[in-house]
This record gives structure tokens, C-alpha cells and sequence, in this order.
């Protein structure tokens, strides 16, 4: 699909909409989790010193990052959260008038950026009956000589679907034939980690890959603004070198407490698994139950994406609001006739949700 809006962008439209309906009660438009149990991480008085030698990122912070994920701690560049690890990224990469290819429905910042940047965004379809996966051959396709950068997410927002190894293998070998870069979105990722079969990220299978994450969506940690690229070292230094325009370096107290992150990633990331894999149960059982509903249920995670057949979406989200409860409209992913549902929260918020969803589809 080729791209019909060349405007520069000043916000973006989901982010915006996301901010202006702030807590709400049984919201099932949150997509992460609550915050993991921050006892856990036993922090000190010395977390919290001004001091520290972090000009390029802490290094015991660094460090870590790049054992968790099999790489060198030259691949790893700390960034103010995953946006703005994408935001480096891109502006790392792309020169105006370059082209961006994007998996299409696609999380309205990862093409805001690049549009921002002064780029032209196509798309390719990652399609429903085909369970979102990544059609590599449907890439190609869509590739022009000036194409620089193909984006995409994984896990896919807003289905939750996997782009599995054997993908990304294929979609390496083009990003070589063809002379490109692959940007992945991995800040779901973490909920496969482990999973025999699968890289811990993209950056496994090819340097053509630069990935980015954060603490925020899995460990439920977005105060932190704790976030980082990987990328192969040379690239990794560009980046490094351009973040001095923006943010320079993270605050310290963050790094420190990332760290101690990952010192009980494990633990952590267990007491998450087990009530996400419950709510999603759950959701896939209220789905089906519904006559008007259907989706492509997600194997992890906590996001998925819902048809609704014959509906207006946004008059669903609208009267979810005034019964204290919400999703995502599937307008600000391209897909104005689905909604993204969250299923991360505490059991009593979800099933709030869900009761109010019940009975909102019933009125319409």
C-alpha cells in the first residue's frame, strides 16, 4: 500500500487520544501491567547518588542488557524509553525524502516518527487470515529502489502475534539482498523470553536488525523511562553520538534501579506471566462467547485485537466511557471495525471491564 499523507506531523493522534482519557476504572485499553513488586528489587540509598560515570550509559546497566539478550555491550544504547529508543533509531537511519515501509495495522508512532523525519511511509499488510504473521514475499513487493528502513513489532501491536525466527531468517536474507534495515519494536517481546526456538531478539538472527525495548510494558516499570537500543556496534555509535542532540544520557537513580531489574528479571517476569495467562483465558472465553466479536487469539502478551462485526467502534468506545470502562479504537492502527483490547491488569479491573463490554454490546 502506498502512502497518501506527506504531511509532517506535529503529534501523534493516538498518544494524544491515549493522554486525554486518562485512569480510568475497569479500562481495558491499558496494554501493559501493573508495576512489578518494586520490594523486589530491595533498592537503596545508593541508588539515588547524582554521581556516576554514564556518559554513554551506566556501564553495570549495560552490561546486563547485553547478557540477557546474547549480545555485546557495544551493541547497547540506553534511550528515555522505547519511543525514543524508535525515535534514535530512526533518526539514526533515515534522511528526508528516504522511503519507510511499515507493517500495516501498525501502532500510529512507529510511522509518526518517520513521517516527522521527512520520509514517505508505505505499507505492507500483515493480514488477519493470516494470523498477522509476517509475509516476507508481501515485503518485497511492496519495496521501492528508495526504500531505507522496514519497521515492524514483535510482539505485532495491535495483535499480539509473533514474528518467529523462522520470519525474521527470511526477512534477514532480503534486508541483505535488498540493502535495508529492519527496525523491530520488541517492547512485548519479553514475555517469550525463554521460549525455546525463538531469539531473544532480533539482533540473534542479523545485524541487519536494530531492536528496541523498555521496562515498561512487561515489568510495568514506565516511571523509569528505562529503555534501550540494540544495534551492531558501528551503528550503535552513531546512535550514541546523536542521542547528545536529545537526551544525552539517562538519569542515574533509573539506570540503577534497571539494573537491579535485571538482577530478578526471572521472579519478576513469573509472579507477571501467571495473571496475564489467566486473563487472556479469560478474554479468549468472553470472545467467543460473543456473537458479534471475533479475533486472532495471541499466543503471550497482553494486547490482542477485536473485530466488531456490523459496529462503530468509536461509538463502542464512547459508551465503554461513560460506563467506566474503554479499548483502543482500531482507527489509530488503521482498522477502523476493530478495537484493541488489554487483558495485563488485576483480575477484579478485567472482569469490571468485561461486564461493562458485555452489556455495551448488547445496547448496540
Amino acid at each position: 500500500m502506498a502512502s497518501t499523507d506527506t504531511s509532517r506531523p506535529r503529534e501523534s493522534e493516538y498518544l494524544e487520544w491515549a493522554r486525554a482519557h486518562g485512569p480510568i476504572r475497569f479500562s481495558l485499553a491499558f496494554s501493559g501491567v501493573p508495576p512489578c513488586d518494586v520490594d523486589l528489587l530491595s533498592p537503596s540509598v545508593d541508588d539515588f547518588t547524582m554521581v556516576a560515570d554514564n556518559e554513554y550509559g551506566w556501564p553495570p546497566l549495560l552490561d546486563r542488557i547485553a547478557t540477557r539478550y546474547g549480545v555485546n555491550a557495544e551493541n547497547v544504547v540506553l534511550a528515555h524509553g522505547t519511543s525514543m529508543a524508535n525515535h534514535l533509531a530512526c533518526a539514526a537511519l533515515l534522511d528526508p525524502g528516504d522511503r519507510v515501509l511499515s507493517e500495516w495495522p501498525v501502532y500510529d508512532p512507529l510511522v509518526t516518527v518517520p513521517r516527522y523525519l521527512g520520509c514517505e511511509v508505505d505499507y505492507f499488510e500483515r493480514r488477519e487470515d493470516n494470523g498477522y504473521g509476517v509475509d516476507v514475499d508481501r515485503i518485497e513487493r511492496a519495496l521501492t529502489p528508495r526504500t531505507r528502513l522496514v519497521i515492524l513489532s514483535n510482539l505485532h501491536n495491535p495483535s499480539g502475534a509473533i514474528a518467529h525466527g523462522t520470519e525474521l531468517a527470511a526477512l534477514a536474507r532480503l534486508a541483505d539482498s535488498k540493502d535495508f534495515y529492519v527496525l523491530v519494536d520488541e517492547v512485548y517481546l519479553e514475555w517469550l523470553y525463554g521460549w525455546d526456538g525463538e531469539p531473544a531478539t532480533a539482533m540473534n538472527v542479523s545485524t541487519r536488525f536494530v531492536t528496541t525495548r523498555s521496562l515498561t510494558k512487561v515489568f510495568g516499570l514506565a516511571a523509569l523511562r528505562a529503555g534501550w537500543i540494540l544495534a551492531e556496534a558501528g551503528l550503535a555509535t552513531r546512535i550514541r553520538r546523536l542521542n547528545g542532540l536529545f537526551a544525552s544520557s539517562m538519569s542515574h537513580p533509573a539506570e540503577r534501579l534497571a539494573a537491579r531489574v535485571f538482577d530478578n528479571a526471572e521472579v519478576l517476569l513469573a509472579n507477571q506471566r501467571a495473571r496475564v495467562d489467566r486473563n487472556r483465558t479469560m478474554v479468549a472465553e468472553f470472545i467467543e462467547s460473543q456473537p458479534g466479536l471475533s479475533w486472532v487469539r495471541p499466543e503471550a502478551g497482553t494486547i490482542g485485537f477485536v473485530r466488531l462485526e456490523g459496529g462503530d467502534v468509536d461509538a463502542l468506545a464512547e459508551r465503554l466511557e461513560a460506563n467506566e470502562s474503554l479499548v483502543t479504537p482500531g482507527r489509530f492502527f488503521g482498522v477502523p471495525d476493530h478495537f484493541r483490547i488489554g487483558f495485563g491488569m488485576e483480575r477484579a479491573q478485567l472482569e469490571g471491564g468485561l461486564v461493562r463490554l458485555e452489556s455495551v454490546l448488547k445496547e448496540i
